[in-house]
């Protein structure tokens, strides 16, 4: 039984909230009230922004659904057996690496330093503190099996359907490299984003954050932690603008998969959409296929 301290997390809960929709409107007004109506979406070379529109209708949709599509069993309770006290210092250790990773990649994304990191700080330090913390306890499972595949589905096929296949979908510009390249970086990125990613800010950091904090709290606070993440896609001097276009696009898609994590608390499915995101594959098969 995870002992909390009420007062405490309720107040903390409030602040979260508070400060992430701040954040979020924040964002939003900035790029409004700059003319700015594309967003990166990509670190690419030649890869086309994404428009405000398409950053923000798919994951709506899909959050829209995922609310109307209730779990088909019951689903498993997180973190079972563990102390409030081990509960929150795993949490700050997680919330630590989050903030640290940021400010070491930024603007490193074509450098071999970026994955290097990624693997140490969101894998390596978490998968040992964890152990550290546990001592002789029995370790809690964040990540349970999935009980539920279908009731994600038609959340999952909107977003697809309005981000990748329908006329909000961006088209292919980016450089792309040659075949045995370009199927090694679709490797690495599948298994250090699709995966790692999902394991971290859905399935490690934001179910601890719900246990101490509540849903949308931890909704909130992963999806901005997930955004600052992509700080290795900001050049220039426009640090502003570049901070509010990773909150309206890569934040409102933590947004998304946050949702459905606490919802479905299936991390496959997670894994799936973020496969889809990232992996150049996806646009080359639908671009055949005439969807776009």
């Amino acid at each position: 039984m995870i002992d909390t301290d009420g007062p405490r997390a309720s107040r903390g809960a409030a602040a979260i909230t508070v400060t992430g929709i701040a954040v979020y409107a924040a964002a939003f007004a900035w790029l409004l009230r700059t003319g700015t109506t594309g967003v990166t979406a990509s670190a690419d070379p030649g890869a086309t922004p994404v428009s405000l529109w398409a950053s923000v209708l798919p994951a709506l949709a899909a959050m829209a659904l995922a609310r109307l599509v209730p779990p088909r069993a019951a689903l498993p309770r997180p973190l079972e057996g563990v102390t409030g006290r081990r509960l929150a210092r795993e949490t700050w250790v997680l919330v630590a690496a989050a903030t640290v990773f940021p400010v070491l990649v930024i603007g490193q994304n074509q450098s071999l330093w970026y994955p290097l990191a990624k693997v140490l700080l969101l894998l390596v330090v978490p998968l040992a503190a964890f152990r550290l913390l546990r001592g002789d306890a029995p370790g809690g499972r964040a990540i349970p099996a999935p009980v539920t595949w279908l009731a994600p589905l038609p959340a999952v096929a909107a977003w697809f359907l309005l981000s990748q296949a329908g006329p909000l979908a961006p088209p292919l510009t980016q450089e792309l490299p040659d075949p045995v390249t370009l199927a090694v970086g679709s490797l690495v990125t599948l298994l250090t984003a699709g995966v790692l990613e999902e394991v971290f800010y859905r399935g490690w950091l934001q179910t601890r954050l719900e246990v101490r904090y509540g849903r949308w709290p931890a909704i909130l606070a992963s999806s901005l932690l997930f955004a600052a993440m992509h700080t290795s896609h900001l050049h220039g001097d426009a640090v502003g603008l570049g901070l509010a276009s990773l909150a309206a696009f890569q934040g409102v898609f933590g947004l998304m998969q946050g949702y459905l994590w606490a919802r479905y608390r299936n991390i496959w499915v997670l894994v799936a959409v973020h496969a889809v995101v990232n992996l150049v594959y996806v646009d080359l098969l639908v671009r055949a296929l005439g969807w776009s």
